[in-house]
């Protein structure tokens, strides 16, 4: 799992990980049903959190989710066709039937293209006791793209392995939102590696950027610069390079008042630094996640806001008795956002970051009503409900309510013994709400608890069972304890 956890787009394996020989065709599948009720009708944040979009807010409910993978042609030194999906079926108040993966692959060596959703992180640090990631969390159902890039870290041959990169860019689409349908996304990442395979320590540091652009808005303002006269958002190739570059439009009168004044499009992300070191015993990786949401944050005007990280990895546990096997400590911190004086004229465009809101894309950050980046910046209907229409910036009572937040979060990962696993997630938050917040009420601390267990049994060939309770305890979110059972039963053929 070495790479998997460092790697900027991990894909998540839908079953058991495929083994690599020479045969021509390689299967994987899972099944898996359960229920989930709680004492609150608000699911408990971390039953819900980073889960793709696929629990709905709301409980009781049943789910049956089942998926697989087939890889044909398994030879490394040939191309590879990899084929995945998922569904997930959702029975209670809200009843829904989602594909979070579903996507073809055409990989060759070291490099890979592909189409369709697949389930990722992106951003360096921990992937199983995060938080999660800044940007794009594994919070929301995946967005269709098509995506090109490396598998993994390459190293570049004159270096003689002192340098690789991992580099991925991609075009997706928003579908339709409230505001504005047809929108597309821009995502593109590079990130480099100092040290040899063979070495104990290695260095990271990369770029990860972001981009929503282009779109219909579905109710145009005749005369007005925020829509734009037919309210048709620039989407020519013209634009698009201005969204690749991050520059500023050429014409502002072609563009909305929102885009001549900063960027066309609503550009976000992160720029990444980690450190890893492993001995025999034990692997250690620190990390951070530094937010952009315009040239204030490229410049750190908005430090210390970010994601920090510790994860310690136990590599000498023995499987015949109890170990921990994983420990991630994080602090997560979004106070500053470059100050809350918006001072349009400077150089760097300083103040007012307001994460995750924008004023064109009036959703926000967010896919299919859940936020892409951080679950920690939370919408309106994630808060209680007399906390529905907290106020806060110019745009008032926009999707993302609370986008200031300080979060200290511990997981825990291990067994009891061979056959049983646990995991424990706390997080500690004190919520702010959003810049220039009046309401004397905030800030809010909130607690979010897990515990989770899953016992491997031999009954049907090999079963697993799943149990996790959770706590949401404070003023920000709906007091709630709830928990989940399941059963999961996974297969390999060829």
């Amino acid at each position: 799992m070495k790479k998997s956890l460092l790697f900027c787009a991990l894909v998540l394996p839908l079953a058991l990980n495929a083994q690599t020989d020479t045969t021509q065709h390689t299967t994987t599948y899972f099944a898996e049903a359960g229920g989930m009720a709680a004492t609150n009708s608000r699911t408990p944040f971390w039953l819900r959190a980073n889960q793709f979009g696929t629990v709905p807010l709301e409980n009781p409910f049943a789910f049956v989710r089942l998926g697989g993978q087939t890889i044909l042609g398994t030879d490394p030194r040939k191309p590879q066709l990899h084929l995945q999906g998922e569904l997930v079926a959702n029975a209670g108040k809200t009843s829904n039937v989602l594909l979070p993966a579903a996507a073809a692959t055409l990989r060759f060596r070291k490099f890979e293209i592909y189409a369709g959703r697949r389930k990722e992180f992106f951003g360096l640090g921990d992937t199983l006791l995060t938080s999660g990631s800044y940007a794009w969390s594994g919070n929301a159902l995946p967005l269709p793209k098509v995506q090109i890039g490396t598998r993994g870290f390459v190293p570049i041959g004159f270096t003689k392995g002192l340098f690789a990169v991992h580099a991925m860019m991609a075009h997706g689409w928003f579908i339709n939102a409230d505001s504005v349908r047809g929108s597309y996304l821009h995502q593109k990442a590079v990130f480099v590696r100092l040290g040899k395979p063979t070495w104990k320590v290695h260095f990271y540091a990369g770029v990860h950027h972001l981009a929503q652009w282009g779109g219909q808005w579905r109710n145009p303002v005749k005369g007005s610069r925020l829509t734009m006269e037919n309210g048709k958002l620039p989407s020519d190739f013209a634009t698009f390079l201005s969204i690749f570059t991050a520059s500023e439009p050429s014409n502002t009168s072609s563009v909305s008042i929102q885009d001549a004044l900063n960027r066309t499009g609503n550009h976000l992300g992160t720029i990444d630094f980690a450190m890893n070191y492993s001995t025999n015993r034990s692997e250690w990786l620190f990390y951070h996640q530094h937010p952009f949401d315009d040239k204030s944050g490229v410049f750190f005007v908005n430090f210390p806001d970010g994601l920090y990280g510790i994860r310690w990895k136990n590599k000498a546990y023995s499987q015949n008795s109890f170990q921990i096997k994983q420990v991630t400590v994080e602090l997560l911190s979004t106070m500053s956002q470059s100050g809350f004086t918006l001072n349009i004229n400077k150089r760097r465009f300083e103040g007012g970051d307001d994460y995750f809101v924008n004023y064109q894309y009036q959703e926000g950050w967010t896919y299919q009503k859940r936020v892409i980046g951080t679950s920690f910046i939370t919408m309106r209907e994630d808060a209680q409900t007399k906390w529905y229409n907290v106020k806060g910036g110019t745009l008032q009572k926009a999707n993302i309510s609370n986008n200031r937040v300080q979060v200290l979060h511990f997981g825990l990962m291990g067994q009891l013994h061979p056959s049983l696993q646990f995991r424990m997630l706390a997080s500690q938050s004190w919520n702010h709400g959003r810049p220039i917040l009046t309401d004397p009420a905030f800030p809010m601390s909130q607690f979010s608890g897990l515990l989770e267990l899953s016992k491997t049994t031999t009954a049907l060939g090999g079963v697993q069972l799943q149990a996790a309770v959770a706590v949401d305890q404070g003023p920000w979110l709906p007091a709630t304890v709830g928990l989940r059972l399941g059963i999961r039963k996974t297969g390999f053929s060829f």
